[in-house]
């Protein structure tokens, strides 16, 4: 019996050319072994061919299932006591302030923050952040945000004073309700002339040991090479930037990487910290606006795969070599409830299968104002999707 697809209109991710057709041959026709995509990330999205889980995904599922529901136990028993000290301090100070690293504010503290203010629980009150981060708190009025010129450092999650706030162990709570960041940024901003695929990096000291989560020169060429013509390209690899970007960096030791000269050499890749330095462009802002119009995301592990989770209707690919969000945040929390709906997710935690999701990416054509991919690239798809 043939497969039945589920196409659910999806917003065009780019502002088309005044003919209405992406600058690329492939868009006037395309063969039968492509489908549409939006037939998958959308909200009732389903692969073709099969269930929506296949055997490999349903043993992920219980694996992780198994792996992270002790330690989500944990947490969680301890949130109604949290959500109570919190509400408590916002009532005798007038403040709620937040201190860590930007993942964790993104999946933790700012859906919180949201929370309160739609509860009216913040009238008169202020929420504390670092500089930088009010396009994030775009629901807040102005006198309801302060920005301090702290410098981001981790906080342990037994330190912070806050509901539900580890990445690692948060699950679904009332409390938890993300802000829409796609409705919100996706028409301001730069337009782009062809689909838009988002390619986040790292290069930094990682437990100690060096760079861990990071992609390689190699693939990142590759990806260049093969999305040229068809896609464009922002590429970001978070760095400080001057005071004009306002954007407060996590304290990282990074290490030198020739990422930069690669990126600079494809016309249609863009470096997301070259476009803010150089044109003086708020970081945060500028990159929101950037997201919103993307359903395309490569990244590797850490707070900015952590902003992506917020982004719906997507194809995410992420590498994970090393680092708590594995298993639950990725199949059972965060990563599954920030965004309705969550993001199409493929974990990727040895290099053979990054390679192999980068070409389901490379895969896909554009063609009459949507995304197609190729027949071929789905059974990949479904073995990675986690």
């Amino acid at each position: 019996m043939q497969a039945r697809l589920n196409i659910v209109p999806l917003r065009p991710n780019v502002i088309p050319p005044a003919d209405g057709r992406w600058s690329v041959e492939a868009t006037t026709s395309l063969p039968n072994s492509h489908v549409p995509l939006d037939g998958i990330i959308g909200a009732n999205g389903v692969l073709p061919g099969g269930s929506k889980y296949g055997l490999r995904d349903l043993y992920r599922r219980v694996t992780a299932r198994r792996n992270g529901i002790q330690r989500a136990k944990f947490a969680g028993a301890n949130d109604a006591r949290l959500l109570y000290d919190a509400l408590e301090q916002l009532k005798c100070t007038g403040v709620i302030e937040y201190t860590g690293e930007f993942g964790a504010e993104v999946t933790t503290f700012v859906p919180f923050a949201f929370w309160l203010k739609a509860q009216g629980l913040l009238r008169g009150k202020r929420v504390v952040t670092y500089g930088g981060m009010r396009p994030y708190y775009y629901f807040l009025d102005e006198d309801e945000l302060v920005e301090k010129l702290d410098i981001r450092d981790y906080l342990p999650p037994r330190k912070r004073r806050w509901p539900s706030n580890s990445t690692w162990h948060a699950t679904r709570q009332p409390w938890h309700v993300m802000p829409d960041y796609r409705s919100r940024y996706r028409d301001q901003g730069l337009a782009f002339a062809k689909p838009l695929l988002f390619v986040q990096n790292k290069f930094c000291v990682e437990a100690s040991r060096g760079p861990i989560n990071y992609v390689p020169l190699h693939e990142l060429e590759a990806l260049f090479e093969r999305t040229a013509g068809l896609f464009d390209v922002v590429y970001s690899r978070p760095r400080a930037l001057p005071r004009a970007a306002e954007y407060t960096v996590d304290m990282n030791e990074d290490c030198s990487y020739p990422d930069l000269p690669l990126a600079r050499r494809f016309g249609h890749v863009t470096s997301l910290e070259d476009l803010c330095a150089e044109n003086n462009k708020p970081y945060n802002l500028t990159k929101l606006e950037i997201l919103s119009k993307c359903h395309l995301f490569v990244a590797v592990q850490g707070g900015g795969a952590n902003l992506l989770a917020n982004f719906g209707q997507s194809l995410l690919l992420v590498l994970h070599y090393y680092g708590h969000e594995y298993p639950h945040a990725y199949k059972l929390g965060p990563y599954k409830y920030l965004a309705t709906p969550a993001p199409v997710l493929m974990l990727a935690r040895r290099h053979s299968q990054f390679e192999r999701g980068v070409q389901v990416f490379t895969s896909i054509r554009p063609g009459s104002g949507r995304l197609w991919i190729d027949r071929g690239s789905i059974r990949t798809l479904s073995h990675l999707r986690f």
